[in-house]
């Protein structure tokens, strides 16, 4: 039994000692700790991991990156005009590069068989502002312009091909009454919504001449990238005013992917706030669970209360020996808590494909919370406890 004046280490060892020989009722006390804690850093965490994974994503193609889209009022009106957006980069000193690109659904035949894709017409500067690599061949060049040649997204082979006769390099397909070329297959790519196309199931022929496939189409998209130290918003409100007096008729929009990335971070963060919330609910609940063990010790120790404050204990004794117990029992179910919450966090990930990743904070945010939690709920019994009259107390049963 601690005596008055005793010291951290004592009051600790007391508590423990307290703990273990109501270990049925201190476990389910513990286990609404554990619970809220796990979920507040379970969320934390993943809604970290899954921003990393946003801005991952998006580095492919980087975050100077954007894309301008035009809708136009009729069908037949004239799109952007292909010098225009190749001569921003002359024009417009923030831009380092841009290229035109307009994508229509196309029937594609092979061996007899056909199947309706979207073709994406395009130039050589495509492949490095969409981040694509080639995983067979090559790419389009500048001296593909007329060829009639093609290359197939990572995943359009297998969409394509019949049973036994898998496409390749060599291998023809028809677009139309033409006969194309496979001269090469891109490697797999994450798929964003900030990408003019699903590149994995796309096939891409040269703009030059992609008259003979897609015919008069319009030209209604354009990917550009800005300077490196450039301000991507006055960039793009600038491309944005340049495409605009090219064609004053059509509906421009321009997204840049730095806009996109800030846009899905806030609204997980906004996901990741909300399931917090209800993890800190649980923890709550937690707490409410230790002041219940804590106002039952006191009702069933009043006669150690009552022996302890005879032989000098001080009220403000009684109300530390009281909350340190409290606060042990929510620190224990904090350490606990925090380890399940990271290994729910770490399961997530890894049925995710994603990095795992724990932020700095999200260790000791669950433990410095648990154990808030049980020092705010330990401190009514304290005071209970130490408010008992000894004499009273002593003759208690």
């Amino acid at each position: 039994m601690a005596a008055k004046g005793a010291s951290i280490r004592e009051l600790v060892a007391d508590a423990l000692s307290n703990l273990y020989a109501l270990r049925l009722r201190s476990a389910l006390a513990l286990l609404g700790i554990v619970i809220g804690a796990g979920s507040v850093i379970a969320m934390l965490t993943i809604g970290h991991m899954a921003e990393r994974e946003a801005l991952r994503v998006f580095s492919r193609m980087g975050l100077q990156t954007l894309v301008a889209t035009a809708t136009l009022p009729n069908p037949a009106a004239p799109g952007f005009d292909r010098g225009d957006i190749e001569a921003l980069s002359r024009r417009v000193a923030a831009v380092a590069e841009s290229a035109p690109i307009t994508i229509a659904s196309v029937a594609v035949d092979v061996d007899g068989a056909s199947q309706a894709v979207n073709v994406a017409a395009a130039t050589p500067a495509l492949k490095a502002l969409a981040g694509l690599e080639v995983r067979d061949g090559r790419f389009i060049g500048q001296g593909d312009g007329d060829n009639l040649v093609v290359v197939l997204g990572a995943e359009a082979p297998a969409k394509l091909s019949r049973p036994g006769a898998p496409l390749g390099v060599g291998r023809s397909l028809r677009l139309g009454l033409y006969l194309y070329s496979i001269i090469g297959i891109l490697r797999e790519t994450e798929t964003t919504v900030f990408d003019p196309t699903d590149f994995n199931n796309a096939v891409i022929i040269p703009l030059s001449g992609s008259a003979r496939a897609l015919g008069r189409l319009p030209i209604t998209g354009a990917m550009v990238r800005v300077r490196p130290g450039a301000d991507v918003d006055a960039a793009a409100a600038i491309v944005a005013n340049a495409l605009k007096r090219a064609n004053p008729n059509v509906r421009l929009q321009v997204q840049t992917a730095r806009q996109l990335v800030t846009a899905i971070s806030a609204q997980k963060a906004v996901h990741t706030k909300l399931l917090a919330a209800v993890g800190a609910i649980s923890l709550l609940v937690g707490g409410i669970g230790v002041m219940n063990v804590m106002l039952m010790g006191v009702m069933e120790r009043r006669r150690e209360i009552g022996l302890r404050a005879a032989i000098g204990a001080r009220p403000r004794d009684l109300q530390l020996m009281f909350l340190v117990e409290a606060g042990v029992l929510a620190l224990g179910g904090g350490v606990v808590g925090t380890f399940l919450g990271l290994a729910a966090a770490y399961v997530v990930a890894r049925s995710s494909g994603w990095a795992f990743s724990v932020p700095a904070y999200a260790a000791p945010l669950g433990i410095g919370m648990a154990a808030g939690v049980g020092l705010v709920f330990g401190l009514y019994p304290a005071i209970k406890a130490s408010q008992l009259d000894p004499i009273e107390a002593l003759r208690a049963d």
